[in-house]
């Protein structure tokens, strides 16, 4: 039997242009090509132009790495430099893991690692996300 799902026909095709194929040192094609999620070698200039283009259309940054063949974070960075090529003007910022204090799970190890007896709050935590854990596969409780 031949049918047809709803929904599963072409998609829209996304163009780079309606009239050139060329432009400078971009190749409108080859742009198209990505757009449209085809494996194609591009230039860190297509690259750029094209990463614009698709986050317009509302594209996510993982979605456009995938379709351009680039990172994640290097379209954000992109996208914060105004799409322009070279270092982003905003630096990462990275936050360093806090101490853990009684009443939390780790805290119950860090007991056990320095040889101590582990207090009711930090035992009833470990024991909350060992319980979390073995139901859900997660020990974080939910957010």
């Amino acid at each position: 039997m031949n049918g047809h799902r709803i929904g599963a026909g072409q998609r829209e095709r996304l163009y780079a242009s309606t009239t050139a194929t060329y432009d400078g040192d971009l190749d409108l094609i080859a742009i198209e090509k990505a757009l449209n999620g085809e494996p194609v070698k591009l230039t860190a200039d297509e690259k750029r132009y094209a990463a614009r283009i698709l986050d317009a259309r509302g594209f996510d940054f993982t979605a456009i790495g995938k379709r351009i063949g680039s990172d994640r974070s290097t379209v954000e960075g992109w996208k914060r430099n105004g799409w322009k090529p070279g270092r982003s003007s905003a630096p990462r910022v990275y936050s360093l893991p806090t101490e853990p204090k009684c009443g939390e799970a780790r805290m119950y190890r860090r007991h056990l690692k320095n040889g101590e007896k582990p207090c009711d709050a930090c035992r009833a935590a470990n024991a909350a996300a060992d319980r979390r854990y073995r139901l859900t596969g997660s020990q974080k409780p939910a957010a």
